[in-house]
């Protein structure tokens, strides 16, 4: 009877020295995927920010030439001689 509990605590043992190194297996599997998404963020943030910078330049550029074509519609452009 010692020797089948004996047994028993070695193949329960056994049993979670496999389920850990499967649980290390899938904690290194999730820590690569997580730095490749990591990384794949940051260069979408990246291409994001370069975009917006360029939107927000043609945007500004868009602003004063919309101001400029408007002050021209208002000048007189008849010269009053004195």
């Amino acid at each position: 009877m010692l020797d089948m509990k004996i047994e028993d605590i070695k193949e329960s043992i056994e049993t979670m020295k496999n389920r850990l190194e499967r649980s290390i297996q899938m904690q290194s599997l999730l820590r690569a995927f997580e730095a490749r998404d990591r990384n794949l963020q940051e260069s979408n943030m990246s291409r994001v920010n370069f975009w917006s910078a360029v939107n927000l330049g043609v945007l500004v550029v868009v602003a004063f030439l919309q101001v400029y074509m408007l002050k021209s519609l208002f000048e007189d452009k008849r010269q009053v001689r004195t």
